[in-house]
């Protein structure tokens, strides 16, 4: 498919650092007509949306356009590599624990905007910050600078049609988006053995059937000395709903360091209101069954 094969053409440009969640050097395409379809890594953050990245672009002339005001910015969502990637077992240390550091998983922020059709044709540069956001990964600049050549000629808006068994469709790039969430986070340096919680929400806005849960997994070796074997971040979680209420079990035998013990609730968007997820009860403990002071939080994007 198209779609598909212009994002993988994004990886390529930054394959090496891709688990760290990476800022674009250039875009893709390199080089774009007024009116065209670009798109650019622009780091790892989990909280990266639409409404909190700013992106102008600053022609040859000097005229500076704003794109998100122009509406132009098409889409901001982030990918996760193949969990069998080679990358994704051994990469450097670094590579693997840098974005735990920031409190999330290894991820790649895309974004996807189309140019104004009364761009300069010249060398131009992209500036892109991400507003408010503290947990992107990729350790570089921000605002940050991309430099964009302008080609005369009339450009389209990419629409990334695929094939499907029905024929031939657009790409819906609201699918790629965060659906709302809450996310259960746990702090602390005592390793984790188990937990046993019970979380509440307004039955009357969300329908307890349309609940999902979605664990992160790491796969992070203990230290950049002592690599250790893998499975240090094992943690078997098992939930449910009774209509009622949502309850969710973990269990690590071995221990987990709780930096990497997080999970999300899901729900469908377009509801009436908040469904006003809370934690009722959550009783955690140590490898060895006692009973550890710790609440974990949880933080609702909706």
């Amino acid at each position: 498919m198209k779609y598909l094969t212009q994002l993988l053409g994004v990886f390529a440009l930054c394959a090496s650092t891709f688990f760290v969640g990476c800022t674009s050097l250039n875009t893709f395409p390199g080089i774009a007509r007024p009116g065209d379809t670009i798109s650019l890594m622009i780091g790892g953050s989990e909280n990266a949306r639409k409404d909190n990245v700013s992106v102008s672009f600053k022609d040859a002339n000097g005229q500076n356009w704003d794109l998100k005001a122009l509406g132009l910015v098409r889409s901001v969502f982030n990918l996760r590599t193949d969990g069998r990637a080679y990358g994704q077992h051994y990469s450097s240390y670094l590579d693997s624990y840098v974005s735990w550091i920031f409190g999330h998983e290894p991820l790649q922020t895309m974004l996807v905007t189309d140019l104004p059709l009364g761009v300069a044709s010249g060398q131009g540069s992209l500036t892109v910050a991400l507003n408010g956001i503290s947990d992107n990964s990729s350790g570089a600049s921000n605002p940050f600078n991309v430099g964009l050549e302008i080609i005369s000629g009339n450009g389209n808006s990419d629409q990334f049609k695929h094939q499907v068994s029905s024929g031939s469709v657009s790409a819906d790039f609201s699918k790629l988006e965060p659906a709302p969430n809450a996310k259960v986070k746990f702090s602390g340096t005592t390793l984790i053995g188990a937990v046993s919680m019970i979380i509440d929400f307004d039955k009357t806005i969300l329908n307890p059937n349309d609940l999902n849960i979605y664990v992160p997994e790491s796969e992070v070796r203990k230290s950049s000395t002592t690599p250790d074997a893998f499975g240090k971040t094992q943690r078997m979680v098992y939930w449910h709903q009774d209509g009622q209420k949502l309850y969710v079990d973990i269990i690590a035998p071995q221990g987990i360091d709780p930096r990497y013990l997080q999970f999300f609730i899901v729900h469908p968007r377009g509801l009436s209101g908040s469904p006003a997820f809370s934690i009722i009860s959550a009783q955690v403990y140590d490898i060895s069954g006692n009973t550890i002071t710790l609440q974990p939080t949880l933080t609702y994007f909706p």
